[in-house]
């Protein structure tokens, strides 16, 4: 048995799922305390007869994304090599921040080594200023983390709580994204282990082991509780990927289409090209910080079921929400009391009548006119957010699942939409979008089917020279030697078996190389060696719902 758990902005939902049947689900209010809410959750809706066949938990969590965006983040200390070159001014993104004077450079090869001195003054500095997490990140580390592993080694001896280290995190170039996610990883460590160790003590009283406990990743794969502890960044923006899987899971087969998750606080927006998620081009942005966090691409509306209708100099729809538990439910009208009564205002009690007219003659508007326009301020903004998602991918190739698209023009066949209001706002979308909107069955808990029906996903990226005669794969660590003679093809062989040695694959049928290329290095006109890049991940596979 599967069980996915997804935190929402208004509900935590989750189902039990066995031999690929839905089998259980349920719908939880969100209290004051996230993290108490997650796990009084667990413990009303994971009965003995789920233990008992139990082989997997899979939680979509908003702890560290809430983390980011309402700035409640760690103290963190960066130790930065910027190298030559661009002013590092933009990258000063941590509380302290502090430049070492090493260089590597672009083929990972040592230029420059840099003063211990120096990172021994950053820690006296980043301990007078209490901080307890620290990043490291150098330029070119991704070709050589030389100069990384010796800060880290100098860093480690001063017990701070928690060390990140850029080439680790991601082994992409791009060093500004680098920097961002690496200050990140450091600044949510605080918030998620918060979850980490209230989700070991759940285990401990079920006596469950911790290998069964999943977190749903921003790219679509789910990752080991226990693999998160060195990379908590990894779970941000967990909730738009479940939805996108599990709109994708209910709603297959699917060629283009555009999912919408219609929330209680947000409507998030992804899109599927081809059959295939797009992902962000570049990496995740989240609040003011881009990374290199892989992402399925998504678009969010601060409209949900739950969002307060308001009228004051004019008529509007969230951001802001009514909890379930607050005290003033009764005086408020929300996007989903409006949805009602546009859908079917027989049912109407009389209170919520009287409110929704209580409003509607603040602007002098019959009731049915009024909620008309309150429909349509709405629609328009999810409409808005779609139209610049397919503009974006329209815009410049974008990258889906399993390959970089060139010049395709994407054309949505159709919507899935899924979340509390979903049946509610069908019909009004497909008037506003002009393309058929299918409701899927188990709308109300799709978030929740689409964390558990994920897989272990990874990227990988393999970087050799064989003139220096190194290859190096960042994520996993490991730097061997190899002869001038090294090839793509022996290169491609020596990342899937470093995979498989690293107990991340079972299998090379499980590993799929996405991206490859190769350039010949001439020196005094003379062949001298190549430059081999190869990038592999992890097969992406969703199980299907029966």
């Amino acid at each position: 048995m599967i069980i996915g758990l997804d935190v929402g902005g208004t509900n935590i939902d989750i189902v039990a799922i066995e031999n690929n049947k839905v089998v259980d689900y349920k719908k939880f209010e969100l209290g004051h305390d996230v993290l108490s809410s997650i796990l009084t959750s667990l413990e009303e809706f994971i009965t003995k007869d789920h233990i008992s066949t139990l082989n997997r938990i899979v939680l979509s969590t908003t702890i560290t994304t809430n983390a980011i965006v309402q700035n409640k983040l760690d103290k963190v200390g960066m130790i930065i090599e910027n190298g030559i070159g661009a002013n590092p001014d933009f990258l000063m993104c941590a509380d302290a921040n502090v430049l070492v004077d090493g260089y590597i450079n672009n083929r990972g090869i040592e230029v420059k080594s840099f003063s211990p001195h120096t990172v021994e003054k950053a820690v006296s500095e980043f301990k007078k200023f209490s901080i307890r997490n620290v990043g490291i990140a150098c330029k070119f580390s991704v070709r050589n983390p030389k100069h990384e592993n010796e800060i880290y080694d100098i860093v480690k001896k001063h017990c701070f709580e928690f060390i990140s280290l850029g080439h680790r995190i991601s082994g992409k170039l791009n060093f500004p994204r680098r920097v961002f996610s690496t200050y990140l990883n450091s600044a949510v460590y605080s918030s998620f282990k918060l979850l980490y160790s209230a989700i070991l003590e759940f285990l401990k009283e079920k006596n469950l082991p911790t290998e069964i406990v999943f977190i749903q990743k921003p790219d679509g794969g789910i990752i080991n509780l226990e693999n998160l502890k060195e990379f908590p960044i990894f779970s941000i923006l967990s909730g738009p990927a479940a939805s996108a899987q599990g709109g994708y899971i209910l709603s297959k087969p699917i060629s283009n289409a555009v999912i919408i998750d219609i929330g209680g606080t947000t409507t998030d927006i992804s899109f599927v090209c081809n059959g295939q998620f797009v992902l962000e081009q570049y990496g995740a942005t989240i609040g003011n910080y881009p990374t290199l966090v892989r992402a399925i691409y998504s678009r969010s509306v601060g409209i949900g079921g739950d969002s307060i209708v308001k009228v004051e100099d004019s008529i509007s729809v969230g951001p802001e929400t009514v909890k379930s538990y607050a005290t003033d439910r009764e005086n408020v009208v929300t996007f989903s009391d409006v949805l009602l009564y546009s859908t079917n205002s027989s049912c109407l009690d009389n209170k919520l009548q009287t409110r929704l007219m209580n409003l509607s003659k603040k602007v002098n508007m019959s009731l049915t006119l009024f909620c008309n326009e309150v429909l349509e301020i709405a629609l328009n903004a999810i409409s808005k957010k779609i139209k610049e998602g397919i503009e974006y991918i329209n815009s410049a190739p974008v990258y889906t699942i399993q390959k970089l698209l060139y010049g395709e023009k994407f054309a949505p066949e159709k919507a899935i939409v899924i979340g509390g209001a979903a049946d509610l706002i069908r019909e009004h979308l497909e008037k506003k979008l002009k393309i058929r909107v299918e409701v899927p069955q188990y709308y109300m808990v799709a978030n929740a089917i689409g964390c558990a029906l994920g897989s272990v996903s990874r990227e990988y990226n393999l970087i050799a020279d064989t003139q220096q005669g190194k290859v190096y794969i960042p994520e996993l660590n490991k730097c061997e030697s190899v002869d001038i003679d090294f090839t793509p093809a022996q290169a491609k062989d020596f990342l899937i078996n470093k995979i498989i040695e690293a107990g991340d694959a079972l299998s090379a049928e499980e590993i799929e190389i996405i991206e490859e290329n190769s350039f010949n290095m001439i020196r005094n006109l003379r062949y001298c060696g190549k430059i081999i890049k190869i990038k592999a991940q992890l097969k992406p596979k969703l199980q299907e719902l029966k």
